[in-house]
């Protein structure tokens, strides 16, 4: 029988505590799961420690002084290959596709929304591969909420664990058994040094040296890697079971007070409705001295928060709405008027943007309010079919992320740069040079002249490589040879 080779060194309660290192065939016959082969638990504490400093110098060549782009997506593949060698036996084809789709925006053009996807979709795929899909939604939210703290509790945890193993006490015994030897080897270097005059000047010019700020600031983002890696290489805690809902019946309306709720705010808000339609959508003249930016102006935000007031107050009277025809019949007008109300804030606002010109926040603006109506229109759906709230909840997110996650294939910046540059009147240029380079194109394409146009988009390497930047270039690119052809006076 061939004799196992064991690699000694691991203290005894880093390797019980590392328990979750070891795959099912490391457990000894007719041991629980919690009872491990301490050699072998050894030799995957051992594997995980290599992995989380491979890690590190590898953010540290990825990371390090650089831009980022496709050397984020590379990253987060590293720590998912990572968890699925830590983890054999474990399905690996879906939690590498929900990492796939997460970092395809960030591909696209690494921003703060598609560094968010990345992150979310890193995490779900590193617990679908180490523990399976069971409570997979639950055991990801326990460990985005333990993964700022997680790296700085484990690493006290495990050196609590080497005082109680006893190893302080054995390396002391391997520092008595190595001072003799130590001590020659510094007296001989000693005299080596004193000996030689090149090492001599080496030895001064070591002495005389200081950590500078940039070493310093590298060792601080080691320790910030590994602590952020670590609580992704080592799989999150079980999530507890969720406490027993206790029936509770919070003070609010009643039936009685709901249906006289509704009657009373459909009849003010007909009277905002009316407006809107005369105003709005009829043509009718304002009111003198009063303009059409003025009045898109004062009302399309406060009518969007109206509307999620709306929203809210629908949630809380269908369960009377339910009950009766004549209550559900009031909240879906409610409902309808708010749909309408949400439409002509997206009116106002496209009335103010010809008035005034596109911005970032006029954009997020009208996309919220297309969410609002159509969230408004699913609550209006659920309760004429009577549909539990788990049907809205469900297509609520998928709608939010939806958008979401389509957000971060769009130019913005060159959509707004566009639309400004358009208009008939002088555009706001120092507001479209803000925009950046996403939006030179745009720019040089319009032909005008700017007092600060924005630079080229600047690709360094593979590392900071993006979709949208190299297809900024390559369109630019395209239009100052076709500039150079049209200058050329061989051209006629």
């Amino acid at each position: 029988m061939a004799k196992e080779w064991v690699i000694r060194g691991v203290p005894s309660g880093l390797s019980r505590d590392m328990w979750w290192l070891a795959s099912a065939a490391d457990v000894p016959p007719g041991a629980s799961r919690g009872q491990r082969d301490p050699a072998a638990g050894g030799a995957r504490a051992q594997a995980g420690a290599g992995m989380l400093a491979g890690l590190v110098a590898l953010a540290d060549w990825l990371f390090f002084g650089r831009d980022v782009g496709l050397s984020l997506a590379i990253f987060a593949a590293a720590v998912l290959g990572a968890v699925m060698l830590l983890s054999p036996g474990k399905t690996r084809l879906r939690p590498a596709l929900v990492l796939l789709v997460a970092a395809l925006p960030v591909l696209e053009y690494p921003q703060a929304l598609s560094l968010a996807i990345l992150g979310l979709g890193l995490v779900v795929s590193v617990v679908w591969a180490s523990g399976g899909a069971d409570m997979l939604w639950r055991r990801s939210a326990t460990l985005l909420a333990d993964l700022p703290l997680r790296g700085v509790s484990d690493g006290i945890g495990l050196g609590m664990s080497v005082t109680k193993s006893g190893r302080l006490r054995d390396h002391k015994q391997h520092l008595r058994a190595w001072a003799f030897p130590l001590g020659g080897a510094l007296v001989l270097s000693a005299l080596l040094v004193e000996a030689n005059p090149v090492l001599g000047e080496i030895a001064s010019r070591l002495s005389r040296a200081e950590i500078s700020a940039a070493t310093l600031e590298r060792l601080l983002f080691w320790v910030g890697a590994a602590l952020l890696i670590w609580p992704l290489i080592a799989p999150a805690r079980p999530a507890s079971e969720p406490a027993p809902m206790t029936s509770l019946r919070l003070p609010g309306p009643s039936a009685g007070s709901v249906a006289r709720g509704l009657i009373v705010f459909n009849l003010i808000l007909s009277v905002q409705t009316a407006m809107d339609a005369a105003y709005l959508w009829g043509g009718a003249t304002l009111p003198e001295g009063m303009t059409a930016a003025e009045y898109a102006h004062r009302g399309a935000y406060p009518l969007l928060v109206t509307a999620l007031l709306a929203g809210l107050f629908a949630l809380a009277a269908r369960p009377f709405a339910a009950e009766d025809r004549r209550l559900r019949g009031l909240l879906l007008a409610w409902l309808a008027q708010n749909v309408a109300l949400t439409l002509s804030a997206l009116l106002r606002l496209d009335l103010y943007v010809d008035a005034f010109g596109l911005t970032y926040l006029r954009v997020h603006a009208g996309i919220w309010m297309a969410l609002v109506a159509v969230g408004l229109t699913l609550t209006a759906w659920q309760v004429w079919r009577g549909l539990p709230n788990r049907w809205l909840l469900i297509r609520s997110v998928i709608l939010g992320t939806g958008t979401l996650y389509s957000c971060c294939f769009v130019n913005f910046a060159a959509i707004i740069a566009a639309e400004n540059l358009s208009r008939p009147d002088q555009p706001d240029a120092y507001y479209v040079c803000a925009l950046g380079p996403m939006a030179a194109a745009e720019v040089l394409a319009s032909g005008l002249a700017l007092p600060c146009a924005p630079g080229q988009p600047q690709i360094d390497g593979w590392r900071d490589w993006g979709f949208r930047e190299w297809r900024v270039n390559r369109y630019l690119e395209g239009l100052r040879v076709a500039e150079g052809l049209h200058e050329d006076p061989r051209g006629g």
